[in-house]
């Protein structure tokens, strides 16, 4: 059995430091995520009054989208416990779970002669990662390479290989008050890492995240619970129903990316309409439903009426609060890379 070289150094995420924590807990969401498009598939095609074209038409447009809310999950959890940054004298690769099918670990490799340039700071979604730029076939791509925020041993190594891929201009002994011109010296870069946006980005780190996952799954809880009321064979049957409207909804959420705020206007005049048309391709009934009676009684201590709402207002609200969440994260991530430039 070959023996690991000494010489090499492997990094990986902090589970607890990192929140990946969260991703195993909500991990049983994602699995049923995943398995939503078999059992539509299968259920639908069982189904005596439906018409033929109904089973493919539910696994595009409540199972394909379902897989992906799952995939995102699987692949969050994953890229957590998979992810691995291995250092040899002459190359750098990197462990990651297979794109298509994150279960699967898959590693890639590059040759440190082969690299041009280094950016410590790159913009990879709302988060920063390290990319070694090189060329092939005349393009210059780049390779990816996490930031281990939580581990400084790793991020006094992406300094030591800046200095290798760039090393410093030192001062001649002629112009001995000069200052050097170009990449900074380890220490002093790594001070100057230290002082870009973690500050002004530790609340969305720490709290939105979670609170955006959370507002995920309780829209898909609840819209469950609103569709129980629907005279179906069984109540998992009804649960499903109203589960499936959630994920549909929940890309429609998305609109909070778009800039400007346009896709929060569009969605405050078209998202009614839309959620009516979906229910209605689905056969779906805009259902009503009101809070529980021990939801009512917290209410009452507060002066606040019981509700009384319906399903279409129900998806609307949340979908829409969720949208919002996504505009903030989006803002927040743009705030960030202005910062890190």
């Amino acid at each position: 059995m070959e023996t690991p070289n000494p010489s090499y150094k492997f990094y990986k995420f902090n589970f607890w430091k990192d929140r990946f924590w969260m991703w195993a807990l909500s991990l049983p969401f994602g699995l049923i995520c995943w398995a939503i498009p078999f059992v539509l598939f299968i259920g639908l095609s069982k189904a005596d009054n439906a018409p033929g074209w109904f089973p493919l038409f539910g696994f595009l447009f409540l199972g394909i989208p379902s897989y992906l809310v799952g995939w995102i999950f699987v692949y969050s959890l994953m890229e957590g416990l998979y992810t691995k940054v291995t250092f040899a004298d002459d190359w750098v690769s990197i462990r990651l779970p297979w794109l298509i099918f994150p279960i699967i670990p898959i590693v890639k490799r590059i040759d440190l002669e082969r690299i041009r340039r280094i950016n410590l700071f790159a913009a990879y979604g709302s988060r920063t990662a390290v990319f070694l730029y090189y060329f092939e076939k005349n393009k210059e791509r780049h390779f990816y390479l996490p930031r281990f925020k939580n581990n400084p041993p790793y991020l006094q190594m992406m300094m030591a290989l800046n200095d290798r891929i760039e090393p410093p201009l030192i001062p001649s002994i002629s112009s001995p008050d000069s200052e050097p011109q170009g990449t900074p010296f380890p220490n002093e870069a790594l001070i100057k890492a230290k002082r870009y946006p973690h500050n002004g980005t530790r609340f969305i780190d720490k709290v939105f995240y979670p609170l955006i996952a959370f507002s995920i799954l309780a829209m898909a809880g609840t819209s469950g619970w609103i569709t129980l009321s629907l005279p179906t064979s069984s109540k998992t049957d009804a649960f499903a129903a109203g589960f499936s409207l959630s994920i549909v909804c929940f890309w429609l959420a998305f609109c909070g990316f778009l800039p400007g705020g346009i896709g929060l206007v569009a969605f405050w005049f078209l998202g009614h309409p839309i959620i009516r048309a979906i229910l209605w391709l689905v056969q779906v009934p805009d259902v009503n439903w009101e809070t529980p009676p021990v939801v009512n009684q917290l209410l009452g201590r507060w002066n606040i009426s019981p509700i009384h709402s319906t399903l279409v207002e129900f998806l609307f609200w949340a979908t829409l609060v969720i949208s919002i969440e996504f505009l903030i994260s989006s803002i927040a991530a743009w705030l960030r890379r202005r910062a890190y430039k």
